[in-house]
C-alpha cells in the first residue's frame, strides 16, 4: 500500500509486529502512522479502506460493538473494509476473551452495505501454535455512496 502511495495508518497490540512493519517499509514509510496499541483502544481516521486481517477476533467480546461501529463510521462512502471474523464452530471459539459470531451475525455487522465476498471457511489446518480447526468468515463490504 504504501509502494502505491496510500497513507497507512498501522496499530498492533504487540511491539514486535510494529517493529517488523517498520522494517519492511524502511525507506517508504513517509506515508506511515505505526502504532502500539490494543485493538479496542486503535484511533481510526477516515478510510478509504479499513483492513482488518486476522484480528477482530483478537477483541475483548464486550468491547467489539463499540469497536465495530467505529470501524463502521470511519470508512468513508465508497470506501470498504476488508478482513475476517471467526465462527463458533473455531477450535478458539471455546477460548475466553475471543469475539466469536454465528454467519447471520457476522453478516448484520454488514446491513445496508454491499457484501462483495463473504466466505465461509471451516475446515481443519494449522496455526501458528499447530493444528486447528478453522471456522472464519471472509469479508469485503464496500460502504455504499
Amino acid at each position: 500500500m504504501l509502494e502505491r502511495g496510500w497513507r497507512v495508518r498501522a496499530s498492533d497490540a504487540e511491539p514486535e509486529a510494529i517493529e517488523r512493519l517498520r522494517r519492511r517499509a524502511a525507506g517508504n514509510d513517509a506515508e506511515l502512522h505505526a502504532e502500539t496499541t490494543p485493538l479496542e483502544e486503535v484511533v481510526l481516521d477516515r478510510a478509504d479502506l479499513v483492513w482488518a486481517s486476522y484480528s477482530l477476533f483478537f477483541c475483548d467480546p464486550p468491547r467489539f460493538p463499540d469497536l465495530w461501529d467505529r470501524i463502521r463510521a470511519s470508512i468513508r462512502p465508497g470506501g470498504r473494509f476488508a478482513g475476517q471474523l471467526m465462527g463458533e464452530r473455531d477450535t478458539w471459539a471455546a477460548r475466553e476473551g475471543f469475539t466469536t459470531m454465528t454467519i447471520d451475525a457476522a453478516r448484520a455487522l454488514f446491513d445496508g452495505w454491499e457484501l462483495e465476498r463473504f466466505d465461509v471457511e471451516d475446515q481443519d489446518g494449522e496455526a501458528c501454535s499447530g493444528p486447528k480447526h478453522w471456522h472464519l468468515f471472509h469479508v469485503v463490504a464496500r460502504n455504499p455512496a
